[in-house]
């Protein structure tokens, strides 16, 4: 899993439903009672229609998790960081999520999403590298814009694209393909499967996966440049359990597996691992 305010990946959408549930003002059960109000002459489904609350213009989610991840993409050993968990909606147009970053939804139709997007992606310390810090370089942490565009073919169902750029001068072109499903309910649980592929431009594959000359002559291997193509195959489970009305716990579990031309790169060999994972979760706060 490539780490970032996108895919630490979208597990609280769950959590605005239910909050629009709870602060929706409840309806009236009694039919007889509602018929009683019903105007003579009128059309109960569109008395019923102009009755019903309007959507809730914002809907916030906040609260303190745990996400354990490999230390750098592809990396075989891992760390567990505390992480602030944040999700900011606007009327289903603007979101600002620790999972998803940044999306802002210019076409909002029922079918067709898409607009702006944007991400953080992790880099590589010296202390993430370990032992291998001085045979490998090091980068940083940098910051993505771009667009998605998303289409719904049925409820359940979400396919998508994106294409973001570093805003950092490294040149990093970044590419996903992914579907989403919505999962039945198991009781009050919320939860949803997402698999894609990821994929980044020469320079994005060198940076990550690449040896230069002089990292290959310090550990005794070969220079590597990989070229553009799919970095990894990525399956992501999430779910959202309520632990009241305005509480809950969010979870994510993550696992990837590298492409061929990413477990070729002699660092994978030497210091990371071809299967990815990672898992965080957090307890949460809606309104």
């Amino acid at each position: 899993m490539l780490v970032r305010f996108q895919s630490f990946s979208a597990i609280t959408q769950a959590g605005l439903a239910l909050a629009a549930i709870f602060l929706q003002v409840p309806a009236r059960a009694d039919g007889a009672a509602a018929a009683a109000e019903t105007k003579p002459g009128s059309d109960p489904a569109t008395t019923a229609q102009a009755a019903a609350p309007p959507p809730e213009p914002f809907a916030y989610t906040l609260g303190l998790g745990a996400l354990r991840y490999p230390r750098w993409l592809g990396a075989k050993s891992q760390r567990t960081i505390p992480i602030p968990y944040v999700d900011l909606n606007w009327q289903d147009r603007v979101e600002l999520s620790t999972t998803d970053g940044l999306r802002v939804d210019l076409l909002h139709g029922q079918h067709w999403h898409g607009g702006l997007v944007g991400t953080l992606t992790w880099g590589r310390s010296r202390h993430d590298l370990g032992s291998a810090a001085s045979q490998l370089p090091t980068f940083d942490t940098t910051a993505q814009a771009g667009v998605y565009l998303e289409y719904a073919p049925m409820e359940p169902l979400s396919l998508g694209l994106r294409w973001r750029r570093d805003l950092q001068a490294t040149g990093v072109v970044y590419g996903d393909l992914y579907a989403e499903w919505d999962l039945p309910r198991l009781g009050y649980v919320e939860h949803s499967l997402k698999g894609g592929v990821e994929g980044m431009n020469g320079r994005g594959m060198r940076r990550f996966f690449g040896l230069d000359a002089a990292s290959a002559a310090a550990l005794g291997q070969s220079p590597y440049a990989p070229g553009r193509g799919a970095s990894q195959y990525t399956l992501e489970y999430q779910a959202f359990v309520p632990t009241s009305a305005h509480t809950g716990v969010a979870l994510d579990f993550s696992w990837g597996k590298l492409s061929s031309s990413a477990r070729q790169s002699p660092v994978i060999q030497s210091y990371g691992a071809p299967v990815q994972r990672s898992i965080m979760a957090a307890f949460v706060l809606h309104y």
